[in-house]
């Protein structure tokens, strides 16, 4: 495995790591979090709400007590100058009050006519434009005084150029005197005056109306010309019109979150007027928009630092890990010289020290793999490996086919040759033989000096084919000794043929042995009964038993039969001489041929 394929293995492994830290540890705190945000922020809003609903009533309360007050005063010494009508020398202080009354501020007119008519009643005062006298602009909003208790609420003539409240209160009027009418203007700009005194801010607007929604001031000269609330098609001022006409004060929303504008009302004392407030939302939820915004840095802040944390403790165990599954792919190569430092105590050192027990482990096992490799192709080992049952102790009966090869007359001949010749040629006999056995997954039990002890177990095939399989393998395994011979008298040593015998029969299949010291082969009379079929093959022979050609009996054709008495054997027994084995396959023709 190259270095970047590892590189990026690791990686994705870190990167996977930290997606669960992350998925574990970030998601369950950032829900925590926006749920205790939203919930103070709810929390939050409607107090904050509450607050400013308070503040603003006692706004408009204060203000319309201001107005109230400044109604109140004019009032007061209009019923004075009523009052002075009746005391002995009246006309002197009478005008003294018109004086001072003229003088408050907001007042634009003040003038006493006598009445030609004395028999007028008060009500008749004042309800024509002609009534009103010199001066008298038409359009104007009248009041009437009733009695001397309070006044009649206003109305408004279309067509007013300067909005104003007259006031009209008739003065004596006993028999034989003449009826004076005490006339009043007061502009309705300067009942908004307590309200600009605390202080408006850029783009909020007061508003001073009647109870059926009539305008009467703003502190909004652009809508001077306005007549009635809700005229220019708002539909926060219809909604403000309608809670007018219900309830003495009260605080409507607009649209949006915070909302582009807030509405607060309040009633005037003693008059059906309502001073009107148009705030902007975002001044009237600072600061809740303010809370907002800092609960967003605060959340941020929280969400960058449980991050950083993540970072810093996972980068350690990702990096360990990472170790880890660098030394695992080592490993798998083959490679059990890899130990990684065992320099932690957490459950990362313990996993550390138990990566490392296992390396030693499959380094044991590969070592007893590779000798059961020797015996058995690798594939082969491989599969045995993966069965339960060859691992353990003992082994169970089958049918198999046993092969025993057997150099003739070598005992004589390596009497005249040196040992280190003896093994020499048996080593370079044996690595011919055994690469043929491994080609047709043959199982060695055991090498009896110059024999082999082969058998083919149908872990792969069945019996038929294992046996034809086996007779195959000891054809192409006297093919293969034609190539050694040639390669022994080239270098002068002398000639060697070898015998094979073969047969079928049941054996014990397992671990012999103890558990200290093992192996995997086959036990049973017919591992006799095949080195005594092998000891009657002459040389460049394979002779098989009477079990296995009957096995094979429509595949396989003999060169002869005969029968022998073996030792040991009860019996005579039948044993065939092979010739080819699926003689329609030509190859297997020209190996038993050639």
């Amino acid at each position: 495995m190259s270095a970047q394929c590892l590189e990026g293995r690791v990686f994705l492994m870190i990167f996977s790591l930290h997606r669960r830290f992350l998925l574990l540890l970030l998601l369950p705190v950032a829900l925590i979090l926006i749920a205790a945000g939203a919930g103070g922020f709810f929390y939050s809003r409607t107090l904050l709400f509450d607050q400013w609903v308070d503040s603003t009533r006692l706004k408009l309360e204060k203000a319309t007590l201001g107005i109230g007050d400044q109604l109140t005063d004019k009032l007061q010494l209009i019923d004075l100058i009523g009052k002075a009508q009746e005391i002995p020398g009246g006309d002197l202080t009478q005008a003294f009050l018109i004086q001072q009354l003229a003088e408050r501020k907001g007042v634009k007119f003040v003038d006493v006519d006598v009445e030609v008519d004395s028999n007028r009643n008060l009500k008749e005062i004042g309800k024509t434009a002609n009534d009103y006298g010199p001066g008298v602009v038409e359009g104007l909003y009248t009041m009437e005084v009733c009695d001397d208790v309070g006044f009649c609420s206003p109305t408004m003539e279309p067509g007013a150029a300067d909005r104003s409240l007259r006031i009209v209160k008739a003065l004596g009027g006993t028999a034989g005197e003449p009826v004076k009418k005490l006339t009043v203007r007061i502009g309705f700009d300067s009942f908004l005056h307590p309200i600009r005194e605390m202080g408006l801010s850029a783009g909020n607007t007061a508003v001073l109306v009647t109870s059926t929604g009539q305008f009467l001031a703003s502190t909004d000269k652009s809508q001077f010309t306005r007549k009635l609330l809700g005229d220019n098609g708002d539909n926060l001022e219809k909604k403000t019109l309608k809670e007018i006409m219900t309830k003495p004060f009260g605080t409507i929303l607009g649209e949006g979150h915070p909302p582009e504008v807030v509405v607060g009302f309040h009633k005037v004392p003693m008059i059906n007027w309502y001073l009107v407030l148009f705030s902007k939302g975002s001044e009237a939820m600072e600061s809740l928009v303010r809370f907002r915004f800092y609960y967003l840095i605060a959340a941020t802040t929280c969400i960058v630092a449980i991050l950083l944390l993540i970072r810093f403790t996972t980068r350690s165990v990702g990096q360990a890990i990472g170790q880890i599954s660098g030394a695992a792919t080592r490993v798998r190569e083959g490679d059990y010289s890899v130990r990684l430092p065992e320099n932690r105590s957490d459950e990362i050192g313990q996993l550390t020290k138990s990566f490392n027990e296992m390396i030693m482990g499959l380094e044991q096992r590969d070592l007893i793999q590779q000798t059961f490799g020797r015996y058995v192709d690798k594939s082969v080992a491989e599969e045995l490996m993966s069965r339960p049952e060859a691992l353990r102790m003992g082994g169970e009966k089958k049918t198999v086919t046993i092969m025993m090869t057997d150099l003739r007359n070598f005992t004589a001949i390596s009497e005249d040759l040196s040992p280190e010749v003896v093994i020499r040629m048996l080593n370079r006999y044996f690595a011919r033989m055994i690469a043929v056995i491994e080609r047709y997954k043959g199982i060695i039990v055991d090498f009896y000096g110059d024999s082999i002890l082969v058998f083919f177990d149908g872990l792969t095939a069945d019996i038929v084919d294992r046996a034809a399989d086996a007779i195959k393998c000891a054809m192409e395994m006297q093919n293969e000794e034609e190539g050694f011979v040639r390669e022994m008298l080239a270098e002068g040593l002398p000639e060697i043929r070898m015998g094979i015998g073969i047969h079928t029969g049941d054996v014990i299949v397992g671990n012999i042995g103890t558990e200290s010291r093992a192996k995997y082969g086959i036990v049973g009379s017919d591992v006799n009964l095949t080195a005594r079929i092998q000891a009657t093959a002459g040389a460049g022979k394979i002779v098989i038993s009477e079990e296995t050609y009957r096995t094979l009996a429509d595949r396989i054709r003999i060169a002869g039969e005969f029968r022998v008495c073996l030792k040991g054997v009860k019996g005579d027994r039948e044993l065939y001489e092979v010739e080819c084995v699926d003689c329609r396959d030509d190859d297997w023709c020209r190996l038993s041929t050639g």
